[in-house]
């Protein structure tokens, strides 16, 4: 009798906790769904994902919870989840096609490959001739990656920006109005809005609203860019709701310059911003007496889905009389999606993002040389500006030293998840590393005030070349400078011997370089000055205060020269005097025709003299201002030039009367 009722008392404990395990499940399924009416598609996958786990045999559940990943761009968790789907007659048929997808955008390539094929043996619907191009796009990208890995360039070092700039939403649209000034797009309070933020150090500050942006009322904001001159400040309002950056529909309007502030914000005409469709991401350029405005659309006369337009005004005219758009052609626009278009005018390259092309991620950067409808090949950006994940955004600094993509990538310890958009700043040249160090008095150990510290680049063949000199007045030094080379360190003060040393930038675990310098009383004057790189001669470039050194040439006749960096090597014809050893110039503009006297540059003809090089083949032609013979001097006039206007104009070095190349200056 004990046994029976022991067994009976069992029996009940085993039913009654299949029952519990039954409500379970029904209601994590309950708590699912109603997440997915609410728009909070993480929390419904994870709701499915827990209620598979309690009933297995209901296929739909791991379905639903792969699907929702899916959307929230979990390509791990989406592709973890796939997995399980079991094939059925009610099967979605596309799903395959989502599943390598995720995969794929997870770097889980050959996976990526083997499920495409897989959907392309089963697939017989009537649409499969379509789908059929967009699975050989796909696994082509997927090949791809493996084609462009050993082609990844290590000259380009990408940083995370932080948490001033970057947030748990997504951020978007940056554009740089100066190399420590960024504005960009943000989702961080809810709708999207223009922010702005400032580099300090090597960090950038809380992101806030610009002062001066005029109130929007109705609507969300977002996607702004500047124009060349700084005159302009295009952007979009978008409609209401939750914000997509490829389906929100926005229109573009435009604020002018009004002295400190900006006027209230002009719609674009309706040939711009058509009724029932999006015109968003608006980029301006100035080529040849007119303003060209790139921007994204799906309107009608496309390619399909978004495609990359332009259309173009009169410089002259201060009014919103634009060109009817045109659609760049399908050299650029594909079947699929092209957006975010940033134009490089003294490149003459057009950078964007599409997943119509053959990409490593999902979306990817891509670049094409050319204008309005003549476009070269477009070639794939490579790594590592892309990734496995989504790549937009690219833009560069005026100064062209680097930039910022937008991307959901996983980076480093900063950012764990692809499920959010973030800011991703590249810089051009390597690692970023810090040279930094204390000059003492030796007799005293005290630190010394009023140094000068000079830094040399040593090349191979022990000749070097002087990167930059400034001075210091409490005796700390601070450079940023480049990994993998050797460097040396010159330190002055009147009244003492000089001092200094060598070294090398190749330990790729220290980020800091540098080292205490003690100096004697004596000979202020240096034994042996550093000759400059190749040419086995004294450096004779003039330290700050010193007087203009004589021209080897006067200037005024017509003479060739090819710019020595390898960024910078174009050949040029040019007038300009020639200067021994090192000056700096400001490149105000690159044009397709230069006009003596116009208004736009005799603004800045007080700060120096106007020169001019022909580029050969190209078509066009350099505005330069010059001449500055030490960086403080250079420096300064870059800030009244931007302050005129030229919000992109930058430094350029020159050796003997020999353009080197743009150098950033700090």
């Amino acid at each position: 009798m004990v046994k029976k009722l022991l067994l009976l008392v069992i029996g009940l404990t085993i039913v009654a906790g299949l029952n519990a395990q039954e409500g379970n499940w029904k209601k994590l399924r309950k708590a699912g769904d109603q997440s997915m009416s609410e728009g909070k598609y993480y929390e419904a996958a994870q709701a499915y994902e827990k209620a598979w786990q309690k009933k297995q045999s209901k296929n739909e559940l791991i379905y639903q919870a792969a699907e929702a990943y899916y959307l929230v761009k979990d390509y791990r968790k989406a592709a973890e989840a796939y997995q399980h789907v079991k094939a059925g007659k009610d099967q979605d048929p596309l799903m395959p096609l989502r599943y390598g997808r995720s995969l794929k955008q997870d770097a889980q390539y050959d996976r990526a490959i083997e499920v495409f094929q897989g959907l392309s043996d089963a697939y017989s619907g009537p649409d499969k001739a379509i789908l059929q191009e967009i699975l050989d796009t796909e696994i082509k990208g997927a090949k791809l990656a493996a084609q462009l890995t050993p082609l990844a360039d290590r000259g380009i070092e990408f940083s995370y920006p932080g948490k001033g700039v970057n947030s748990d939403a997504n951020e978007f649209a940056p554009f740089p109005i100066t190399a420590d000034l960024l504005y960009f797009s943000s989702t961080m309070g809810g709708p999207a809005r223009i922010y702005s933020s400032q580099r300090q150090g090597n960090t950038w500050t809380k992101a806030s609203p610009p002062g001066n942006f005029p109130v929007i009322q109705n609507g969300q904001y977002a996607n702004g860019a500047m124009s060349p001159d700084g005159e302009r400040f295009y952007f979009t309002i978008c409609s209401d709701g939750q914000w997509n950056d490829r389906s929100t529909r926005c229109e573009i309007y435009v604020i002018k310059r009004n002295g400190s502030n900006w006027s209230q914000p002009e719609r674009l005409p309706d040939y711009i911003n058509a009724a029932g469709v999006t015109a968003t991401q608006p980029f301006p350029v100035n080529i040849a007496g007119q303003e060209f405005l790139y921007f994204v659309s799906n309107r009608e006369g496309g390619r399909g889905g978004l495609d990359i337009w332009f259309t173009s005004r009169d410089l002259g005219a201060n009014t919103n009389d634009y060109t009817f758009p045109v659609n760049l052609g399908p050299s650029i626009n594909t079947l699929g999606d092209e957006m975010t278009p940033y134009y490089n005018a003294e490149e003459g390259t057009l950078y964007f993002a599409s997943n119509g092309q053959p990409t490593i991620g999902g979306f990817d950067i891509f670049k094409a040389r050319g204008e309005e409808t003549a476009w070269s090949q477009v070639e794939n950006a490579g790594l590592p500006i892309n990734s496995s994940a989504d790549d937009y955004g690219y833009v560069m600094f005026p100064s062209k030293s680097g930039g910022f993509i937008v991307s959901n990538r996983v980076f480093g310890g900063e950012k764990s998840d692809t499920r959010n958009y973030d800011l991703l700043e590249f810089a051009i040249g390597g690692r970023r590393i810090t040279l930094k160090g204390n000059v003492y008095d030796k007799i005293s150990g005290e630190l010394m005030s009023g140094v000068s510290v000079t830094v040399y680049q040593v090349f191979d063949d022990g000749s070097t070349n002087m990167l930059t000199a400034k001075d210091f007045p409490n005796g700390s030094y601070l450079f940023e400078i480049l990994p993998n080379r050797q460097f040396r360190v010159e330190i002055k003060k009147p009244g003492y011997a000089p001092g200094g040393y060598s070294f090398r930038t190749d330990d790729p675990n220290s980020f800091t370089y540098g080292q205490p310098v003690f100096l004697e009383l004596g000979n202020d004057m240096s034994a042996n000055s550093e000759p400059t790189a190749g040419t086995g001669k004294k450096n004779n470039a003039p330290d700050p205060g010193t007087e203009e050194p004589d021209y080897s040439s006067e200037g005024g006749v017509v003479y060739t020269a090819r710019g020595t960096a390898p960024k910078d090597n174009l050949e040029y014809n040019t007038t300009a005097p020639k200067h021994n050893g090192i000056y700096y110039k400001i490149q105000l503009a690159a044009v397709k025709q230069y006009k003596p006297g116009h208004a736009k540059f005799t603004r800045v003809e007080n700060l120096g003299r106007i020169d001019t090089e022909e580029l050969l083949n190209s078509g066009l032609v350099r505005v330069l201002l010059a001449d500055f013979f030490s960086e403080s001097e250079a420096l300064d006039a870059l800030g009244q030039v931007k302050s005129s206007g030229f919000s992109e104009a930058f430094v350029v070095k020159y050796e003997d009367g020999v353009r080197y190349g743009k150098v950033t200056l700090k």
